[in-house]
């Protein structure tokens, strides 16, 4: 690929990108603001209704709280929340350090822990590439064989448009509305929600917002193994329609640079033959 063509695709990336921010922008902070004022306002009434309890100790036992929240940790008199570091729970948690997912909900706390998630990694993402791809190619032979059933006799371009409009509808329907159903019924969120979990999953953004199977439901390890699954699945799919769509852009890209560079060639040697017989005709006039 050229640098011209590089440099294309950056700027359409970067517009898209602010693009997104402003939009990102002007939805959020007005709920961040409002959140902010809410919670401030009931700080202070607290601390109105409770005045012994003095201001600065108050501030401490809150950000112990947020602490152990942000290491996946909630202990109260009433209520412990699951532990975060059982087999089953490990094991998701490596799943999704070899995937790049990276929900950020749970991190190892120990020295030795992180050491061990730094080899967890570097070894651990090559190989699991190398599967999903493989998992990918097992994917798209199903597709193909459906696709040349439904049409025959068209051309490349259409055969592969076909391709990604399969990939696309049934690996939603399977593998995005069918799994969130599940998660509405099991972790009790909103459909809507329950997409956007499969979405930013799939994708492997992760942000950890919303992480299926932290919550004490019936058979939670089998849950978690079918989640498991179901993300080794869904990542090869997002694979196969990244791998599908690329691969027909880089064509295209491939194609025109070829194109440019034959007329570029052609109009050189236009230029050298011009130039050719101009000097025979010079020769001739001498």
């Amino acid at each position: 690929m050229l640098w011209k063509s590089i440099g294309i695709i950056f700027a359409v990336l970067t517009v898209y990108v602010l693009l997104s921010a402003t939009v990102f922008h002007y939805l959020e902070q007005p709920n961040e603001v409002l959140v902010k004022n809410h919670t401030r306002d009931f700080h202070l009434d607290f601390l109105r209704k409770y005045p012994c309890i003095p201001q600065d100790e108050l501030e401490l036992f809150v950000q112990r709280v947020l602490k152990s929240y942000d290491m996946g940790v909630v202990a109260t008199a009433t209520t412990t929340s699951e532990s975060n570091w059982d087999f089953a729970s490990s094991f998701f948690f490596s799943a999704t350090v070899v995937t790049t997912i990276g929900y950020g909900n749970i991190a190892p706390n120990t020295m030795a822990g992180k050491v061990i998630c730094i080899f967890c990694a570097l070894c651990g993402i090559p190989l699991c590439t190398v599967f999903l791809a493989a998992i990918g190619q097992k994917l798209r032979f199903p597709i193909t064989k459906l696709q040349e059933k439904m049409i025959t006799g068209r051309s490349h371009r259409i055969l592969r448009c076909v391709k990604v409009c399969l990939c696309v509808v049934l690996g939603s329907t399977l593998l995005i509305l069918l799994p969130s159903v599940m998660f509405t019924l099991v972790e009790g969120w909103h459909y809507g929600v329950s997409v956007y979990y499969s979405v930013v999953t799939l994708t492997t953004i992760g942000f950890g917002d919303y992480v299926a199977g932290l919550q004490a439901v019936p058979y939670r390890d089998l849950y978690r193994a079918v989640n498991g699954v179901w993300v080794v699945l869904g990542l090869a799919w997002v694979a196969l329609i990244v791998s599908e769509i690329t691969g027909d852009i880089n064509d295209k890209i491939v194609k025109n640079e070829l194109k440019c560079s034959k007329n570029v060639c052609k109009q050189k040697e236009h230029e050298m033959t011009s130039l050719d017989t101009e000097g025979m005709d010079n020769v001739l006039v001498k």
